[in-house]
């Protein structure tokens, strides 16, 4: 054998070796970037499902936060409606003298507080009873229950009605429309919540 056949064996062992490393490098290659492909496409998708989840968080915080802030201004508006009744309701009582039927309640009142008072008196006890100068009038000549034991005292100041006491000041009555009003304003604004959340939109 020549020395170029010989040469030219060694080369096509050569480029064959090389063909094939170059074929096993390409296919390490392509399983590399296949590999790395994937696992970024695994990384998007984790990235895009918690940006998606953390959206939908945002959106239903932001719809609770809204919700509840609907329902605070609907409650507060609410609130501002009652409070301007009780304020209304107040200056009808403060101009209560002046309505026709004042006199005959004035009379329910007094008879109402004596009566509650009358069963509690033991021996010669007397009630007391406080009206309001304005009323002066008025209790004249009208029919007290136990009028012989009812001492008339005008020191009182308020819309109306009276307050009444056992002597000894064991047993008292505030029957004026203050005090009434005080003892029903529990009531009165339970009724009001109600009738305005019935009737008031909310939106």
């Amino acid at each position: 054998m020549d020395i170029q056949a010989i040469i030219d064996g060694i080369i096509d062992a050569g480029e064959q070796e090389i063909a094939s490393i170059e074929k096993k490098a390409n296919a390490q290659i392509k399983a590399i970037r296949d590999n790395a492909e994937a696992e970024a496409n695994k990384q998007k998708n984790r990235i895009l499902k918690d940006a998606h989840v953390r959206m939908n968080r945002t959106q239903a915080v932001v719809a609770q936060r809204t919700t509840m802030q609907a329902l605070q201004m609907h409650a507060n508006a609410r609130q501002q409606l009652i409070l301007k009744t009780l304020e209304r309701s107040k200056t009808e009582l403060m101009n209560i003298r002046e309505k026709s039927n004042y006199p005959r309640i004035f009379e329910n009142l007094i008879s109402d507080a004596v009566s509650a008072i009358l069963p509690s008196l033991i021996n010669d006890q007397n009630i007391i009873l406080h009206i309001d100068e304005r009323d002066k009038n008025l209790v004249k000549g009208m029919k007290i229950p136990g009028k012989d034991r009812v001492q008339l005292i005008f020191d009182l100041h308020c819309s109306g009605g009276c307050e009444a006491e056992a002597d000894d000041g064991m047993v008292k009555v505030r029957n004026t429309f203050e005090s009434r009003f005080e003892r029903a304003l529990p009531q009165i604004q339970q009724d009001l919540s109600v009738f305005f959340e019935e009737n008031v939109p909310s939106g």
